[in-house]
């Protein structure tokens, strides 16, 4: 297990005023606790927050946290984010015992192209993107890989498909971790296709047409024979 090492101070002051200035010169309020130690409010440089994150690969690494010249072991438990800038606004640190173990979220690493998505066209769909487990902090890996290459359609991996060494996985195992579904297909009908389908709705709708429309469809013709045959009567008459 990577460990990294990061510098802070502990503060006197608290509220949202001392920490919003606090911010501004570019630090971070941040808290210590643990089930050993009470709660240690401190501040650390934002620059070398990020710093320590980046060399660790991610939130899951043991932190060798140096505060006013003490040292001690923690994790990231929290990190607060400004909802506008995503800026750091917080973090809560977990100490911890090399000797105990702690239950952590740990993110998982997919590896490979599945086989139903390269030849048949489907979707590989995520479904976790973390696993909580169960181990020593000298044990906690920074990732775990799962490896999708031999997924065809329908195809999935479940918790229970999972290993991690000197670790008790928490989460159910009959969880989908991912799982490759058949691509949606999307019919697009050419203009030769739509004509087609419109002249065999007009035969079909003549065909259903009732009898009694087609008598209707008669009579004005009918009507213009019986005005021929009264004007020859009228002059026959005359």
């Amino acid at each position: 297990m990577r460990e990294v090492s990061l510098a802070a101070s502990s503060r006197a002051t608290f509220g949202k005023g001392p920490a919003r200035r606090s911010r501004k010169e570019g630090n971070i309020p941040a808290v210590v606790y643990g089930p050993e130690i009470s709660p240690l409010p401190i501040v650390l440089s934002e620059k070398a927050f990020r710093a320590a994150v980046k060399e660790a690969s991610g939130t899951s690494a043991i932190i060798n946290l140096e505060v006013d010249g003490k040292a001690s072991k923690v994790i990231i438990r929290d990190i607060q984010r400004d909802p506008v800038t995503s800026h750091v606004v917080h973090v809560d640190f977990h100490a911890i015992r090399m000797d105990k173990a702690l239950h952590l979220s740990i993110p998982v690493r997919f590896v490979g192209v599945a086989r139903g998505v390269k030849t048949d066209g489907g979707i590989l769909q995520t479904t976790m993107r973390e696993v909580d487990i169960s181990c020593l902090p000298s044990d906690i890996p920074e990732h775990i890989d799962v490896d999708v290459s031999d997924l065809g359609i329908g195809d999935a991996i479940h918790v229970r498909d999972l290993s991690v060494p000197n670790a008790k996985i928490l989460d159910e195992p009959q969880r989908t971790v991912v799982v490759v579904a058949a691509p949606t297909v999307v019919k697009v009908e050419t203009p030769e296709e739509e004509a087609a389908e419109e002249l065999a709705e007009g035969e079909e709708a003549a065909e259903a047409a009732p009898e009694g429309e087609a008598a209707e469809g008669a009579k004005p013709e009918e009507k213009k024979e019986d005005k021929k045959e009264d004007k020859k009567e009228e002059k026959k008459k005359e």
